[in-house]
């Protein structure tokens, strides 16, 4: 257990005071200017094309063969071989003369496009559209739109290339309203999406309950470039309320439009149809409790209700995969529902959506390890490892909430990394790319209890499937909050997919490898804000990053949004990790407090940036580590921690590592961010971690 300085142990008070007395005698001249949060535009620093045409340059190359082995090399080479692998060596002829048009001065739209055109046959004019779209992964977005609206081909035969290439074409969510806005209200939050703006359109959100006259200002929206969008959440609202919203859209600082509208966020439970309420001791006869069969779900008017009682509980048999199978039902409430057994699976559905499970006990779940190979669990001899097995699990599914729920004590098991990468149980895995646009994401999980033990852990906590793709995981608009998790050998979080408006805030996340996986982000922006990272390790004391990001331009291109986190771990604080041999990442972290305890190779960084992706920016957060008595950072700072003279020492460093879920620090009107940043009672301190 870490304890305070005996001078320091009451450690609320304590802080407080002293961060106020170093407030108090400094200037706070910086801190006077309110800055509106910079936007964050893709660039094109780092891709194979960029590197390549900048080689072009230096070596003053015009002839196609000279060009051909420069694409060649790189396809070679450790940093960008994944990548043009994709590039069939037949295609190297494409990419020269992609390249040297581009370095006549064409963009690579104009390039791309011209010499598509000038192809002979749709074969080839395919070589084209993909060889640019490998050659500027983070581009591929803005290209694929621009080749939509010029390229005068089948929509279905540009997509096929896009795809192949691993570019999002498909609809994520429904058609914007008139305004070109499409909103998603959760529970707490709502995120706006505003879509075809112009590529240089900054956009201001406001909002307000509809019965106020005084508007809040939200974050600005951030630049999406894979679907050409703008968008972003409004988070911290109240349930069941109706809000105005206003967008103002400039342009060089000219108000371009303005557009007011209203969305309502959802209630704290649903509606409910008081004749489909059933007492689950009156359906349920032992096994699997099959809702298909019994012909259970509601509809958009009102969710079928199931209510358990402390005497019922489902166990189901070992044949049998699921204690409760949903199907493909929809609009089902389940509440003070307890599984204790069930071969695979707790809850199961495929193809569903609008399903709310509410105070639910689950343990017990997932094949038995009967077999242990090499420290990897197997069921049978002749079977594949024990992997997925999830407490909750709702397949090609959307629109789930869970809530106040204690998922715990699997019966499968996860190996540790000694072993290779983990395999075992979660506690919920995510699925959420519906059919239908209207329903993928909107998954909602908070004020739930995940927890493994010391000596019986999850692979990941909350893992996604698909996850390397933008339709994989919980896909967009979801939110993961208020909740407790501990115990695993690989990651508390795995937000890894599309992450379109994922938000993970105010978790309490501990005895886990990694905390929170955003690896990769095939869309984003998501936004992972008042988290508390704390006291990491998997079952042999390992660790080791805390928030970890990669694969950039190996699965382009989203961003990620850090802010205002507490993280107080041994090793790694924001992490780059590989993702097909790819570390690189985009991200803006603003706000937040980083202390690592020691310090050695790979060890003790609050930020590791090998690639120093240039459009990364890292604003005004407490960096400090215990063993050097300094930062240790790998990375590029854009702003410094505005105290960094005064407050960057051992003993503030120390109490802040010590002060629990949440510590504060003084505030700085220039580092507010709207909507996001928290401040206590009398406004004077900033919140970091764990809002209340």
């Amino acid at each position: 257990m870490r304890h305070l300085p005996q001078t320091l142990l009451n450690s609320r008070n304590s802080l407080t005071f002293i961060l106020v007395l170093i407030a108090s005698t400094l200037s706070l001249s910086a801190c006077t200017q309110v800055q509106s949060e910079p936007r964050n535009l893709t660039v094109l620093p780092s891709q194979p094309g960029t590197v390549a045409l900048e080689k072009l340059l230096e070596q003053n190359i015009t002839d196609a063969s000279d060009a051909e082995s420069i694409v060649l090399g790189l396809a070679e080479s450790k940093d960008y071989g994944r990548i043009l692998n994709l590039l069939k060596a037949d295609y190297a002829d494409e990419a020269a003369k992609l390249l040297l048009t581009m370095n006549e001065g064409v963009s690579l739209e104009e390039a791309t496009l011209k010499l598509a055109k000038a192809t002979d046959s749709e074969t080839a004019m395919g070589h084209v559209v993909r060889t640019a779209f490998i050659l500027f992964p983070l581009e591929q977005g803005g290209l694929y739109h621009y080749l939509q609206d010029n390229l005068g081909i089948r929509a279905t035969l540009l997509n096929k290339w896009a795809e192949s290439a691993g570019l999002l074409t498909a609809a994520t969510m429904p058609e914007p309203d008139e305004n070109g806005l499409f909103i998603q209200p959760l529970i707490n939050s709502a995120s706006i999406t505003l879509f075809h703006p112009d590529r240089d359109t900054r956009g201001a959100m406001f909002y307000k309950p509809a019965d106020s006259e005084t508007w809040e200002k939200a974050r600005d929206m951030t630049w999406e470039p894979v679907n050409s969008v703008l968008t972003g959440p409004i988070v911290y609202l109240q349930a069941n309320t109706t809000y105005d919203v206003k967008v103002i859209l400039t342009e060089q600082q000219d108000v371009e439009r303005e557009i007011v509208t209203q969305f309502t966020t959802r209630p704290d439970t649903p509606v409910i149809n008081p004749e489909k309420v059933y007492k689950l001791s009156d359906i349920y006869r032992g096994g699997t409790l099959d809702l298909e069969a019994l012909g259970i779900e509601g509809d958009e008017n009102g969710y079928a209700k199931i209510v358990g009682d402390k005497d019922t509980v489902i166990r189901a048999g070992d044949d049998e995969k699921y204690a409760v199978n949903v199907g493909d039902n929809s609009y089902i409430y389940f509440e003070n529902i307890t599984i204790e057994a069930a071969r695979v699976h707790g809850f199961y559905g495929e193809g569903a959506h609008d399903i709310w499970i509410n105070n639910c006990d689950i343990s017990g779940w997932g094949r038995a390890p009967n077999v242990m190979k090499k420290g990897i669990a197997y069921e049978m001899e002749d079977a594949q490892a024990i992997n997925y097995d999830s407490a909750i699990y709702f397949r090609q599914s959307g629109v789930i909430t869970v809530e106040n729920c204690n998922i715990h004590d699997p019966r499968a098991i996860a190996n540790d990394w000694s072993f290779g990468h983990p395999k075992g149980p979660n506690a919920f895995l995510a699925h959420a790319n519906h059919p239908d646009p209207k329903f993928k994401g909107q998954v909602i999980l908070r004020n739930n209890h995940f927890h493994g033990t010391q000596t019986h852990r999850f692979n990941d906590i909350i893992e996604g499937r698909k996850n390397a793709e933008p339709l994989g995981g919980f896909v967009r608009d979801s939110a993961i909050y208020n909740n407790e998790l501990a115990y695993s050998n690989d990651d508390a979080i795995e937000v890894d997919g599309g992450q379109q408006n994922v938000l993970v805030y105010n978790n309490d996340i501990s005895h886990t490898y990694s905390g929170i996986s955003i690896t990769p982000v095939r869309v984003g922006p998501s936004f992972i804000f008042n988290n508390y990272i704390h006291d990491l390790g998997d079952l042999r004391g390992k660790q080791w990053a805390s928030i970890k990001m990669g694969g950039l331009l190996t699965s382009p291109s989203g961003q990620s949004v850090i802010l205002h986190n507490l993280i107080t771990v041994g090793r790694n604080g924001l992490t780059a990790s590989r993702f097909k041999n790819d570390d690189t990442f985009w991200t803006y972290a603003q706000n937040n407090i980083v202390i690592t305890e020691k310090d050695n190779n790979q060890v003790g960084y609050a930020v590791y940036d090998p690639e120093n992706y240039s459009g990364s920016q890292f604003i005004n957060n407490y960096f400090y580590n215990l063993k050097t008595g300094a930062p240790k950072i790998e990375a590029t700072l854009t702003e410094p921690y505005v105290f960094e003279e005064s407050k960057l020492n051992q003993q503030i460093a120390e109490a802040l590592f010590n002060g629990g879920k949440t510590v504060m620090l003084p505030k700085c009107d220039k580092y507010r961010i709207n909507n996001f940043t928290q401040r206590n009672e009398d406004g004077t301190q900033a919140l970091y971690g764990i809002v209340e």
